[in-house]
């Protein structure tokens, strides 16, 4: 049976961008710059990662865990009449299903926020296993979350998709050995990424359209 696992913010939900938002609002309200720049550094990256590279930036001036609460609060403020979701995806989920395709999600967000996600938008029941950043020690682009989430499935790596949007994702799905699906959302796609994705997509619209060749051509 084939296995697909996917990323969740910026693949799944269009969540990256009200985040930035979220931060810049933070950032206005307690006087700091250059987060613009620092949120592209922490795609992809838990919540412990992004503290270790908050601290680089700021040191003891800023207190992250206060920040992230107060991030929160505008995240939440912004997502209350739901979670947009990115184009294609019902629709890529539902055919997955319908053709038996073991589904994973592999995300750096904690736990909490991921199934809290998975419930507003009437994904969870699509996902046959989920595994978060606070599961794991090693966050992207490690490949620990990926090699889990096929480990779960009891799929093979390298039989195996996974689907990501960010520099660290593809990394990581590509270093578990994996064929990695990019379908870039906010970071253009480097030299690195593009040499590390099996193949390059403009939606997910056209990833339905790939798999459902491939399964073709498989079953050929």
């Amino acid at each position: 049976m084939p296995c697909i696992v996917f990323d969740m913010d910026g693949v799944l939900i269009d969540s990256e961008r009200l985040v930035l938002r979220s931060w810049e609002c933070v950032g206005k309200d307690m006087g700091l710059s250059g987060l613009h720049d620092l949120f592209f550094r922490c795609i992809g990256t838990t919540h412990a990662s992004t503290r270790i590279i908050f601290s680089q930036v700021f040191g003891d001036a800023v207190d992250y865990e206060k920040f992230r609460d107060c991030t929160r609060v505008y995240y939440m403020k912004f997502t209350k009449d739901g979670i947009p979701l990115k184009p294609g995806v019902m629709e890529l989920l539902s055919w997955l299903r319908e053709k038996g395709w073991k589904t994973g999600l592999a995300s750096s967000s904690r736990e909490a926020n991921v199934r809290r996600n998975m419930e507003i938008t009437g994904m969870g029941p699509y996902f046959d296993t989920l595994v978060c950043g606070d599961m794991l020690t090693a966050s992207k682009p490690a490949p620990d979350i990926y090699l889990r989430a096929c480990a779960e499935l009891h799929a093979r790596a390298e039989d195996s998709y996974a689907v990501e949007d960010s520099r660290n994702g593809i990394l990581s799905a590509s270093a578990a050995g994996m064929k990695a699906l990019l379908v870039p959302d906010m970071v253009a796609p480097d030299e690195t990424m593009l040499r590390s994705a099996h193949a390059v997509f403009p939606d997910l619209c056209a990833v339905r359209r790939w798999l459902a060749r491939e399964e073709y051509q498989e079953e050929a």
